[in-house]
């Protein structure tokens, strides 16, 4: 006689390793517990074995996103060296969609990031910089290209989606394409400016442009920002 219900035997194992994989997959910013173990086709009382807490599992993705960060390639001249330095950035959060807003969002996370900022630091002074104006370079440069990221999320993203989607999470949609879930935001910001006619008070360079999906103005910001620590020198 065949017994009928849920299969006998062991349940099936996952490790820790696979619990921060499964969180990655679906997003550092926006995973949650019931979500993650649902991809591993577990209960999410499961997770427990090898978790204690959701607060637990972004510091164990952290942990993984930093180990694999590397800004030890920073050579040269200081002003090479902060360029290199935000491209690297920019990298890692088109690498990671998500990450931008849980730097902003949570105080602690950009801790995890020691090795590769001191990497960043250490090259810009033997670029030339005093150490605190190297440790000014950094945090401002981090603060722009955290902050246009951020952005550039919204742009890309549905509308009402609040993780940001880069172009390879995104299935390569282009120019400001909306996805399933909808319009993308810089869809919605064209609509509502050819709509508004307060828009047509603002100077032309301020208008919804494919831009705002891409870089906008980092790189023109970076050369400020550059050229106003370079006076101070």
């Amino acid at each position: 006689m065949t017994r009928q219900g849920n299969p006998t035997g062991p349940k099936p194992g996952f490790t820790r390793q696979e619990v921060v994989a499964a969180a990655l997959e679906i997003g550092i910013d926006r995973f949650t517990l019931a979500a993650v173990a649902q991809r591993l086709g577990v209960a999410t009382s499961a997770l427990y074995r090898t978790i204690s807490s959701r607060e637990d599992l972004l510091r164990a993705c952290l942990e993984r996103v930093a180990a694999a960060t590397d800004f030890s390639d920073l050579s040269g001249p200081w002003q090479r060296v902060a360029h290199g330095y935000a491209e690297h950035l920019w990298a890692l959060l088109e690498e990671q969609p998500g990450l931008a807003g849980v730097l902003v969002s949570t105080s602690w996370a950009y801790q995890f990031f020691a090795r590769p900022i001191s990497e960043a630091q250490r090259a810009l002074t033997r670029g030339g910089l005093s150490p605190d104006d190297a440790v000014l370079a950094l945090d401002f440069i981090a603060d722009t290209v955290i902050s246009v990221h951020l952005q550039t999320e919204v742009a890309r993203a549905p509308v009402g989606d609040a993780s940001g989607i880069s172009p390879k999470a995104s299935g390569g949609r282009t120019e400001g394409e909306g996805g399933a879930d909808g319009p993308s935001g810089l869809e919605v910001a064209r609509r509502r400016f050819a709509e508004d006619g307060r828009a047509a008070q603002l100077p032309a360079a301020l208008a919804p442009s494919s831009a705002w999906i891409d870089r906008g103005w980092l790189d023109r910001k970076l050369e400020v920002i550059i050229r106003g620590i370079a006076a101070a020198e």
